[in-house]
């Protein structure tokens, strides 16, 4: 009895909680710019923090992996962006077309391409 009511307490108290500790973001994809690669560089953002950071390889492609402090993420590059296209829905261009807005329940992400604007 003393077992169950110590494992009760521990799930009532456990539940209440969201614990962010282990939640990663993943990010995959390809850009395409005039740009020479190593002009370009990609970051993930979560809760207004640099949580990881990339310049784009010779193929242009790029691969991010970095935690997650809250719900959702950004993923900001240094050049604006003119479209994009990846496999998740509800991604969102900023205002400024510096960043791409990743909503909550989204941690692993590929983008088919990202154009930046010449």
């Amino acid at each position: 009895m003393k077992k169950f009511y110590l494992l009760s307490l521990f799930a009532l108290f456990s539940c209440g909680r969201q614990d962010f500790s282990n939640t990663r973001a993943y990010v995959e994809g390809t850009i395409t710019s005039s740009q020479t690669s190593e002009d370009i560089t990609i970051e993930i953002i979560s809760n207004g923090k640099s949580v990881a950071a990339t310049s784009l390889s010779g193929n242009r492609n790029f691969v991010l992996s970095g935690p997650l402090f809250g719900q959702g993420f950004s993923l900001l590059l240094s050049s604006k962006i003119e479209s994009f296209d990846s496999n998740r829905s509800g991604l969102i261009l900023s205002a400024d077309s510096m960043s791409i807005a990743v909503p909550a329940g989204i941690s692993y992400l590929t983008f088919n391409n990202i154009r930046l604007k010449p």
